[in-house]
């Protein structure tokens, strides 16, 4: 089975990132691509929905009385890091690579599962489709080393940005006249209705009832304070905190001059509902 990576390590980059492709050709196996790390590190980070985990490198000392025994390879959202408060390093997932692990070997090695390739699955007769038989895959990640310990939410932005790329919007002329006509006079090249300062992580933006509702999370182990930022010309004049459901649970507040402060606790989600004056 052909395996080839594409390797781009750009100018004044921290990063580097690989694009994997691979034709499957064989039966009930798995792939996975492991990364030596080299550190003195007994535990490890990884994402998971509105959160972050540490867990363990090395398997329980009973793992072998369990009649479903540990593996070291577990769950994740996007990305996985390997650290020993000296240097460490992360790997992000452009999403869909949704199990790693660090192995317990004297390199540490970080380990991303690409795919596997199975015939059947617990509580079903038969999935030959599983297989992957002839497919072509094609996966995307990036490779973060840093000093020190991890920034948790640039390794979630960094998803973010992996998975969603570029988009390539085609305009007409008089659509194109239109679109600049909102735009900050001073810049043309930047612009935006909303940015986010602040140690948190933006989940999601979508337009619910006519507002623009923003939900937030703090995927580190202090309170943050966020700031949104609306751009000059926004038609956003309150902010209501609401539920996951978008229903109301604080009064409305005033948006003053275009920034609003938002504080998290620790582990925290918000979901704010930006709505016209």
């Amino acid at each position: 089975m052909l395996v080839e990576s594409r390797i781009v390590l750009r100018a004044c980059a921290e990063s580097v990132d690989v694009e994997t492709r691979v034709v499957n050709a064989a039966d009930d196996h798995r792939l996975r691509v492991l990364f030596p790390s080299s550190v003195a590190a007994e535990t490890y980070l990884a994402d998971t929905p509105f959160d972050v985990v540490e867990r363990p490198v090395a398997l329980r000392a009973d793992n072998h009385l369990y009649r479903e025994m540990e593996t070291e390879m577990k769950p994740q959202q996007t990305w996985a890091a390997v650290f020993d408060g000296v240097r460490g390093l992360a790997v992000v997932t452009a999403g869909g690579q949704l199990e790693s692990g660090v192995l317990d070997r004297p390199d540490r090695p970080l380990a991303l599962t690409l795919f596997r390739a199975t015939g059947r699955t617990v509580l079903t007769s038969g999935e030959p489709n599983g297989q992957l038989r002839g497919q072509a895959l094609r996966f995307r990640y990036r490779l973060m080393p840093f000093a020190g310990e991890p920034d948790r939410t640039l390794l979630f932005k960094q998803a973010q940005d992996l998975g969603g790329g570029l988009r390539v919007v085609q305009f007409v002329a008089d659509e194109l006249a239109f679109q600049r006509s909102r735009l900050p006079k001073a810049n043309l090249d930047v612009a935006g209705l909303m940015r986010i300062e602040g140690d948190v992580v933006l989940s999601s933006a979508r337009q619910v009832g006519g507002a623009l509702e923003v939900r937030l999370f703090n995927p580190t182990e202090h309170a943050q304070s966020a700031r949104l930022v609306f751009e000059p010309g926004a038609p956003i004049g309150q902010i209501v905190e609401v539920d996951l459901e978008s229903r109301m649970i604080a009064p409305a507040a005033p948006v003053a001059h275009g920034t609003l402060r938002l504080d998290l606790d620790r582990k925290q989600i918000k979901t704010v509902s930006c709505r016209p004056v």
